[in-house]
């Protein structure tokens, strides 16, 4: 056996170089690792309101939501793992930060599993607006909900790890068997006959142990795996203080972001949960491209540091993201009703457009953040926003509550609009890049207030039409004369 006090250097270069693959290469392979998943959440939709109804579905995707709270319990050691192991040269080494990350994880996730237990006993059967004949289901279900505790804790070591050695492909290969075993699953129980709460749980739990096992096989080549699984304790240390401000984040995170349908299940019931929820889910998808981008920075961000050649990545990576994104967003904003309106039907169309409209403009300004707010715990600080989210958390409640209460669901995207323009704001600032994201962004919005207003004109087509080309015309030609040669130069390369 290799003696254990020597580091083992990494002979297969080719699988973690200095510099990596390109830019451009890791980010559309991060783009469709999210984008499969999205096709096949969007065909399973309409197929779940028709089987389970729309108010067992907004139970479903309640439940969803409580379960995500509890991914703080991997106590930020994913996020730790990826950006040590980045900057880790031997196998040893990595294998030391992963399996004690690994193991850390395991035990805080059968914790997490425990406290969901019995928090979810009482909050589904006092707290949250269940129709009555549902609330037994849901309370039996929660074990099933529990189990998959320890799993997402597990899932974001093993990505930390993959993100960090850059194998792209291999880790999206792996989380899109998990996320879509988490969609078809549980769907297709419910074709079979069994619509009941516990067994569509059940069927989402082995979606998920189904892209564990995935990721598991991944890991291994992509680390690869050395010796037998162990604590390192010379590694907890390192590990706890920087997943330590990453696990508040994961905690206070949760509030600020999935908040939202909890206020809403309590005060206005689980079918407006499915008439925000479905909206709120479909507008994420616009985030993919940033989290694509900054996902394949992460890395590059471990490595270098406060560099200039990191400082002109990020300035670069702001105007690129401001330049692709925004004929998106009024596309986006453009198609909405039409969409809606063959997707799920009129009824909750008049509901949930609105809604779509302003979590995409949030998007809008909040994407281009995404690559500041990835750098900072690349470089070591994922202090900071952590402290500004505290200091946001009581207003931002205060705001939700009181814009859910007088105008129900669009109220509460408004709330969540307000939130997600705060956080970028202050992370451009910390990060000195605020001049460049308003100079950026300003010649893009007369695009974005026509894609409004032509939204807003849906029941007028010639108007609606005119407008929508309009706004469609001024984004290209804003987000064309915008575009970095940086990332023409990397898109260009592959």
């Amino acid at each position: 056996m290799t003696d254990r006090a020597a580091p083992i250097p990494d002979s297969e270069a080719s699988k973690n170089p200095k510099h990596g693959p390109s830019i451009g290469r890791s980010t559309l392979i991060n783009l469709l690792g999210l984008l499969v998943p999205t096709v096949v959440g969007l065909a399973t939709v309409p197929l779940y309101l028709h089987q389970i109804g729309e108010i067992r579905y907004g139970v479903l995707l309640l439940a969803f939501t409580f379960l995500g709270y509890f991914g703080a319990f991997d106590l930020g050691l994913g996020r730790a793992v990826a950006q040590r192991v980045a900057r880790q040269d031997s196998v040893e080494d990595r294998n030391h930060t992963f399996w004690t990350a690994f193991l850390l994880s395991v035990a805080m996730g059968i914790i997490g599993a425990i406290l969901l237990y019995f928090l979810g006993q009482w909050l589904f059967a006092a707290i949250f607006r269940i129709p009555a004949e549902l609330r037994p289901e849901m309370e039996n279900a929660v074990p099933w909900l529990a189990a998959i505790v320890p799993l997402t804790a597990v899932i974001s070591v093993l990505a930390g790890a993959l993100e960090a050695r850059q194998a792209f492909v291999a880790l999206n290969l792996s989380q899109m068997t998990g996320v879509i075993g988490l969609q078809i699953l549980p769907l297709a129980a419910a074709m079979l006959g069994h619509s009941s709460m516990p067994v569509l749980l059940a069927a989402a739990l082995a979606g998920r142990l189904l892209g564990v096992a995935v990721m598991i096989a991944t890991t291994a080549r992509a680390l690869p795996f050395y010796g037998l699984p162990h604590i390192h304790r010379p590694e907890i240390g390192p590990l706890l203080r920087f997943g330590g401000w990453v696990s508040v984040s994961g905690l206070v995170t949760p509030l600020l972001t999935i908040v939202d349908r909890f206020f809403i299940g309590t005060m206005l019931g689980a079918a407006a949960v499915t008439a925000y929820a479905i909206p709120y889910n479909l507008t994420q998808r616009f985030t993919y491209l940033p989290a694509a981008l900054s996902t394949a920075l992460f890395p590059r961000f471990a490595r270098g540091g406060n560099s200039e050649g990191a400082q002109q990545i990020l300035n670069d990576g702001i105007r690129g993201l401001v330049a692709i994104q925004t004929p998106f967003i009024v596309l986006g904003i453009l198609l909405i009703y039409p969409f809606f309106n063959l997707w799920i039907g009129p009824d909750l169309t008049r509901r949930a457009a609105p809604v779509a409209i302003v979590l995409l403009v949030g998007i809008w300004i909040n994407g281009p953040n995404w690559i500041p707010h990835n750098m900072l715990p690349a470089i070591g600080r994922p202090d900071i926003m952590v402290k500004f989210y505290l200091v946001e958390l009581i207003p931002f409640l205060f705001i939700l509550w009181w814009l859910t209460s007088t105008f129900g669901i669009v109220g509460a995207a408004t709330s969540c609009f307000i939130r997600s323009t705060s956080d970028a704001l202050f992370c451009f600032f910390i990060t000195h890049t605020i001049k460049k994201f308003i100079l950026t962004i300003t010649p893009t919005t007369p695009a974005i207030l026509l894609a409004i207003f032509a939204a807003s004109c849906h029941n007028q087509n010639l108007l609606s039409l005119t407008l929508g080309i309009a706004s469609l015309t001024v984004a290209m030609m804003t987000s064309i004369l915008s575009l970095p040669k940086f990332l023409k130069k990397n898109l260009m390369r592959q």
